[in-house]
């Protein structure tokens, strides 16, 4: 009789080792989805920043406004303007 109460002080020892080994790495898998989630958080934030940037960086006004000023393009007059008829 006292071998089979070793026998199963064992067992439920070694069924609460489990349990707080599983706890554990379920804790584990918490704290890694959160810090992912913020990661995804901060990374949309960003990433909706830079659509921004690229829709100021890439409109018209800001790309006459470059040539103009930068590169000294202007607008043609229509006396320098050639049709080109294609046969």
């Amino acid at each position: 009789m006292r071998s089979a109460t070793i026998v199963l002080a064992l067992l439920i020892l070694t069924t609460l080792m489990g349990i707080v080994a599983a706890r554990e790495g379920t804790r584990s898998l918490f704290i890694a989805l959160q810090q992912a989630q913020s990661e995804r958080f901060a990374l949309d934030n960003r990433w909706g920043q830079l659509q921004l940037e690229q829709a100021t960086l890439a409109s018209n006004a800001r790309v006459g406004d470059i040539a103009r000023q930068r590169l000294g393009l202007e607008v043609p007059k229509n006396s320098q303007i050639i049709m080109v008829k294609t046969p």
